[in-house]
């Protein structure tokens, strides 16, 4: 949900029950002063005229009076003069239903006698008129209300913009293109600090980029180099006749180990290239001839590990990316599928339209799913695997948006990668 949204279900959260409650009250009250000038009116006309009828007996009686005759004097025995007000209803011949009355009950003296007077008044007026103030306040609160959201829709759009051009300036930011940004001034304090802090903290960004880019080549340059010397002088000493068995053993083990460091080194910096997307120059690739390419590369490792593979190549998958890490995506899931194979085992490649999937017979995991494509993190302690192959493809698909997907079933790995 947008802010300016909730901003405005949180005023419409707290406003709508306050207006109800001030309908409600209105009508009560309204309800009230209309029930005490009813009242007022049965005191004022239908009692007082009871009372000088009763003053102009020549003897005492009982009558009906009113226009609906349904007010009446009566005889009764003595009684102290008082009001008892009560609501009742009387049966209605023509329209055939109760309709509601108000009624009052008065003790009257008069030549000493004492009568009661009964006065009943309908409220069907009223009731009509409650009923179309209630409706109207109802269609007056749902313009309120209406009005309300509008106007402040409106206002919070105006107020907010500063903000959205600020967001969509950040959305467009691309750290390989950096360049300051003017952001709109705002009348608003808190907006104006936000942009200045957005403008220090993009700056800081693009630095530490320079930096850890710059750290990236010399490291590659200056690791690169001592590591050569190593190899060269390794393979001289290999080379000399005056070397013994045990010696060569353990020129050996350096010798494969200062490769095995040579491969880190240069498997970590392309991490750092590929996270810091300094791979440009994309272009429309063929995954199929990728494929192919990278597939005769490895025919004699495959021929050697008796290892049968089938291409099924459906359609051709064209991506835009970058051909170099493309070869780098497709070369460790093969490399991945070849060094985690079985003897005589299968590799089966298949391309479609959008996707590629590359299958190998195998054992089953040795560690989490969930781990698989962490740094490091290998499936067995094959001296061989530095355990940044599937680490690399990651992030390669992490860098293009594509999705990769690992499944294991009948004794087969499959790593799917969808391009759409």
């Amino acid at each position: 949900m947008k802010l300016i949204s909730k901003t405005i279900s949180y005023y419409l959260l707290i406003c709508i029950p306050l207006l109800l409650l001030a309908a409600v009250n209105s009508y009560y009250v309204t309800k009230g002063q209309i029930q005490e000038l009813s009242d007022e009116k049965i005191v004022g006309q239908e009692l007082m005229n009871a009372q000088v009828l009763i003053q102009n007996f020549d003897k005492p009686k009982e009558i009906q009076f009113g226009i609906d005759g349904l007010s009446s004097i009566k005889m009764t025995a003595p009684h102290k003069d008082q009001f008892i007000w009560s609501d009742t209803s009387v049966y209605n011949v023509f329209e055939k239903e109760n309709e509601p009355y108000r009624m009052v009950k008065m003790y009257y003296n008069s030549n000493s006698q004492t009568y009661l007077i009964t006065a009943l008044k309908p409220t069907i007026e009223e009731e009509d008129l409650m009923e179309g103030l209630f409706f109207s306040f109802a269609v007056i609160l749902i313009f309120l209300v209406i009005a309300f959201f509008l106007v402040s829709w409106l206002i919070s759009k105006k107020l907010w913009r500063p903000f959205y051009d600020t967001l969509s300036k950040l959305n467009t930011y691309n750290i390989n293109q950096h360049k300051p940004y003017h952001f709109e001034k705002s009348s608003i304090k808190e907006f104006n600090q936000l942009n200045q802090s957005l403008n220090k903290m993009t700056d800081k960004l693009y630095s530490d980029f320079l930096q850890q880019k710059e750290f990236t080549e010399n490291a590659s340059h200056e690791m690169q180099t001592p590591l050569a010397i190593i190899k060269a002088n390794l393979s001289l000493l290999m080379q000399s006749s005056n070397v013994k068995e045990e010696e060569m053993n353990q020129l050996e083990a350096i010798d494969n180990t200062v490769k095995k460091l040579s491969s880190l080194n240069k498997a970590l910096i392309l991490l750092s290239k590929i996270e810091n997307h300094q791979f440009k120059q994309d272009s429309e690739i063929s995954i199929v001839n990728s494929t192919k390419k990278i597939v005769s590369n490895f025919k004699d490792l495959i021929d050697s590990k008796s290892i049968s593979l089938e291409l099924n190549f459906e359609s051709d998958s064209i991506v835009i990316s970058n051909q170099d890490l493309i070869d780098i995506l497709i070369t460790n899931l093969i490399q991945n599928a070849i060094r985690h194979n079985v003897t005589n085992g299968r590799i089966h490649i298949v391309v479609k339209a959008k996707s590629i999937t590359i299958s190998n017979s195998g054992e089953s995991l040795a560690i989490s799913q969930n781990d698989l494509f962490e740094r490091f993190k290998k499936n067995n302690a094959s001296k061989d695997s530095l355990g940044l192959g599937l680490s690399i493809v990651k992030s390669i698909c992490d860098n293009y948006g594509f999705k990769i997907v690992y499944s294991f079933k009948d004794d087969h790995h499959s790593f799917s990668i969808n391009f759409a």
